[in-house]
């Protein structure tokens, strides 16, 4: 089964992700913040697919996908925010080869997560 890295600095709504992806047959690894995230990225984790929160204190998602990038990770991304104004950031996700499709807002629908991780790596629904 597939692998996915979840990254969020809150505690609970990263718990009930993994919890509710791990149900669904995935494999998970997980990341409290954005440092934790760079250094299994450094480190070539095993991943398939990563979720990630984009407003985290000192390392943030953005910093993330950069680093994602520098190290030619291509791995598929689906990015949470709770911010309603996350299309200031578009101009920045488009460099990184990411889009408005890749995002999920919070609270986050875990059938509509489900669906995205699903289609980000090609699997039947």
């Amino acid at each position: 089964m597939p692998k996915i890295l979840v990254v969020d600095d809150e505690e609970g709504i990263r718990r009930v992700l993994v919890e509710f992806l791990a149900k669904m047959g995935f494999e998970i690894i997980q990341a409290s913040g954005g440092e934790e995230a760079v250094g299994l990225l450094r480190s070539g984790a095993e991943m398939d697919l990563m979720v990630i929160d984009m407003k985290m204190p000192k390392v943030a998602g953005l910093e993330v996908l950069k680093e994602k990038k520098n190290l030619n990770n291509v791995r598929p991304v689906i990015i949470l925010t709770g911010s309603i104004d996350a299309e200031k950031h578009y101009p920045e996700l488009k460099e990184l080869g990411l889009g408005a499709d890749d995002i999920i807002y919070k609270p986050v629908d875990l059938f509509e997560l489900l669906n995205m991780v699903k289609n980000k790596l090609h699997m039947k629904a």
